[in-house]
């Protein structure tokens, strides 16, 4: 197994280029086609839409954008040596991603970041919930490449963590160390349901691997995965992320977004 299509959005913003780096690692690292995807929706203030000189200024102002981001992805992309594709539409990031996912094998994104709304860039929550598709979210500050070389994975015996160990497996087939970590509050060790299964699945693909049992110290879970990832030098976590829809916007729960806001580390997220 393997990842053939690695999917990224790309803005004219400069902030772009970490998430854009280490999209291209990872398509160079699986020998994958790399999919840029530049997507932009009309932001009205909420008076003055009906103002057509305005409208056409805000669609001008897209098109700008749409243009610049293909400019830039071309750019770093050129004479990578690897094979591309790229998309343009205006149109809001979240529903165009969502699309365009079902092209693609994993997607990389960013963490979000202060001044830009969901016009300019889409949610992790939308990618993670609303695609089908594993997400590869980046660190906040890059300082180095991913090596995936010691992996963890935040286990419960759910759903979405199983189709996360599924989605990870051309990782996990590549690591060192894999260490399958199931954070149990005292005397509940029944939380650890399937651990010594999913150990013993990931041995027949060959993985070196070992199962954990991590009594809960810190207040949040997210603390402790992040505790254990630093033990083992992991600097990447797997984790199956836990949503719903509220009033028609995605939002993601406890461990998940307490990883997204918090960790260092980059996190592949499967729902």
């Amino acid at each position: 197994m393997s990842y053939k299509s690695v999917l990224v959005h790309v803005s004219p913003d400069p902030s772009c280029g970490p998430c854009l780096t280490t999209a291209e690692q990872l398509a160079r690292r699986f020998q994958a086609t790399l999919i840029g995807v530049a997507a932009e929706a009309l932001d009205p203030p909420a008076t003055g839409f009906e103002d057509g000189l305005l409208f056409q200024t805000l669609r001008e102002q897209v098109e700008s954008d749409l243009k610049a981001a293909e400019a830039c992805f071309q750019e770093r992309t050129s004479e990578s040596g690897l094979s591309t594709q790229w998309i343009a539409v205006p149109g809001a990031p979240d529903r165009v991603m969502a699309l365009h996912a079902r092209g693609a094998d994993i997607i990389v994104a960013s963490r979000p970041k202060e001044g830009f709304g969901a016009s300019l860039l889409p949610r992790v929550a939308s990618l993670v919930l609303d695609t089908a598709v594993p997400v590869l979210v980046t660190p906040s500050h890059i300082h180095h490449e991913l090596s995936a070389q010691r992996i963890v994975i935040g286990w419960k015996d759910t759903r979405e963590t199983r189709r996360a160990v599924s989605d990870a497996l051309p990782f996990l087939e590549k690591a060192k160390q894999v260490v399958v970590a199931a954070v149990c509050k005292e005397g509940r060790s029944d939380e650890a349901t399937g651990l010594d299964e999913i150990v013993a699945r990931l041995e027949r693909h060959g993985i070196a691997v070992e199962g954990r049992l991590v009594p809960r110290k810190a207040k949040r879970v997210a603390d402790d995965l992040e505790e254990i990832a630093h033990d083992h030098a992991a600097d990447l976590l797997v984790i199956g992320a836990y949503g719903h829809s509220r009033l028609r916007e995605w939002a993601l729960g406890g461990v998940t977004e307490d990883l997204i806001d918090r960790s260092s580390r980059y996190i592949l997220f499967s729902h």
